[in-house]
């Protein structure tokens, strides 16, 4: 760390090679647009990530191409300021010249990795994955407040994601609050596919939100010729919601033109209308759908191709003026569905509003003590009790964050005692576009998206009459003191069998000097 290098020459490829890790200090960087040609090697990619407690912010976007891709991006926020984002143009399409469009992650290259990312107020998308983006994952990045609007149109999705060939996961991101789609899963250039994708554990809502120009949906996912279909789609445990009333398209609608192969849709939360267009398979299984506006709860058209599927096990509702269920034109009341085409005959229909509490805990893949927290409060209650013991270990301390405005000041924190925490559904805040587009209501209390982080505890050390003084805050929760004498892949950490003594809000250990290097850290105490 002594002499640092430049994030802008390390990003554009000149220095560094596969297997090495680039940490970033806490700061703003300033990098502008960079078509970056740093490239690692299958099994020994390049990473880029923050430093542990720190914070690094980069205003500006990245470009992969032209490489043999192998990165992994994580843990850092990803932005634009600038603020030029409402086009004064009519009839140009989705290609205005008065304003600078850029999406924040374009990817043309295989074997990406963006993990734990905040991608925000980008002039165009927050991700575009591209057909030549093999085998890329995005996985538990927060992307909001992304896209443009003109008198006459607006763009700029959160997710846009082709794919050609290979596979692409998208995992337990939250995307909302987006001039365009949250997710749109899409392909239209001549003889391309769009298989082999995966949705599963994202959150989306208010596509279309910051612009009253065009009603977007939040999950698109299909081909419009002279592109030929899509197969091998998978949604599952994906998570939906937008405020009745705001929407006048079926939310989540599961192919367009052409006649498509496979998708499954398995255990899916979304309250929101239902479209699905010529399928030759389909699972469609233990999902919640409920119909709150006009729409209809399910709009299938098979008029293409005859559906080989397994339809069962869903929960579907209808609470507001649409209808129940649209098959190739003809519509039926949930009964009539059952009879017509034999699907759910162990499906349950309410037209009831959908009432209590349903909360989901998606613990992080790449950093312990990490969730996304996803609350339906369809009784409006002001606070709600979540069990977060399947990401957090009593003794350990914690924050959580209103993802809506995941940079304002933590809705609660402390060090986990094991009891559910007791999480707040009113009075919560949204961030602020960048720029002159609109800013949506809160969807609270009904609905709120939590992230809960790890609290970093630091240690420090100091020599004190010859000895090592380490030190750690009393509020920082239950921690276990361990030291190693090496950092070599073999070596062991064992608990220091000193007492720690509390001294001026600090747990204090005192050590011996020994003559070669000793390493500290802190373990959680079961």
């Amino acid at each position: 760390m002594a002499q640092p290098y430049d994030l802008a020459t390390a990003l554009s490829g000149g220095v560094g090679q596969a297997g090495d890790t680039f940490w970033l200090s806490g700061g703003n960087y300033v990098i502008g647009h960079i078509d970056t040609k740093i490239e690692g090697a299958p099994e020994q990619p390049i990473t880029f990530r923050q430093m542990p407690g720190e914070w690094a912010r980069i205003d500006g976007s990245l470009t992969f191409f032209g490489s043999l891709g192998n990165v992994v991006l994580r843990d850092f926020e990803l932005y634009s300021s600038d603020t030029n984002r409402l086009s004064a143009q009519t009839d140009v399409g989705f290609n205005p010249t008065d304003i600078k469009i850029i999406p924040g992650v374009a990817s043309f290259v295989p074997n990406m990795s963006f993990i734990n990312l905040v991608v925000h107020d980008q002039t165009r998308h927050g991700f575009y994955i591209s057909e030549s983006a093999t085998n890329n994952l995005v996985y538990g990045c927060l992307v909001y407040n992304n896209g443009w609007a003109s008198p006459d149109n607006a763009e700029g999705h959160n997710f846009y994601v082709q794919s050609n060939k290979g596979t692409r996961e998208i995992t337990d991101n939250v995307a909302f609050n987006v001039s365009g789609a949250n997710f749109q899963i899409y392909e239209n250039a001549i003889n391309m596919h769009l298989v082999g994708v995966t949705l599963d554990g994202n959150v989306a809502f208010n596509a279309g939100a910051l612009q009253a120009v065009r009603n977007y949906r939040d999950w698109i996912v299909g081909v419009d010729a002279p592109a030929v279909n899509a197969d091998r789609i998978v949604l599952k445990n994906n998570m939906g919601y937008y405020p009745p009333g705001s929407a006048t398209l079926e939310q989540v609608q599961i192919g367009r033109e052409g006649v498509n192969g496979s998708v499954a849709l398995l255990n899916n939360y979304l309250p929101q209308g239902l479209v699905m267009n010529n399928w030759t398979i389909a699972a469609v299984a233990g999902n919640v759908f409920a119909a709150q506006t006009e729409d209809y709860i399910v709009s299938l058209n098979q008029t293409q191709v005859t559906l080989a599927t397994a339809w069962n096990d869903n929960s579907y509702s209808r609470s507001g003026a649409g209808g129940d269920f649209l098959g190739n034109s003809t519509e039926y009341d949930f009964y009539a569905w059952q009879s017509n085409t034999g699907y759910d005959t162990h499906s349950s229909y309410s037209v009831a509003k959908l009432t209590g509490t349903k909360v989901f805990v998606r613990p992080n893949r790449y950093e312990a003590g990490r969730a996304n927290i996803t609350v339906y409060n369809w009784d409006n209650l002001s606070h709600v009790a979540v069990d977060v013991s399947s990401a957090l270990v009593p003794g350990a301390a914690y924050e959580v964050r209103n993802a809506q405005d995941f940079f304002a000041p933590p809705v609660l924190s402390g060090v986990f005692d094991g009891q559910p925490l007791d999480l707040p559904m009113k009075g919560l805040t949204v961030a602020v576009p960048n720029g002159p587009l609109l800013t949506p209501r809160p969807t609270g209390p009904t609905f709120n998206v939590f992230v809960l982080l790890p609290r970093s505890v630091r240690l420090q050390a100091s020599a004190v009459d010859g000895q090592a003084r380490i030190s750690w805050p009393t509020n920082s929760g239950k921690w276990i003191l361990q030291s190693t004498e090496s950092l070599s892949v073999n070596s062991a950490w064992t608990d220091d069998p000193n007492t720690p003594v509390v001294v001026g809000g600090q747990y204090v250990v005192t050590d011996s000097i020994s003559q070669g290097a000793r390493f500290y850290r802190l373990r959680a105490a079961q």
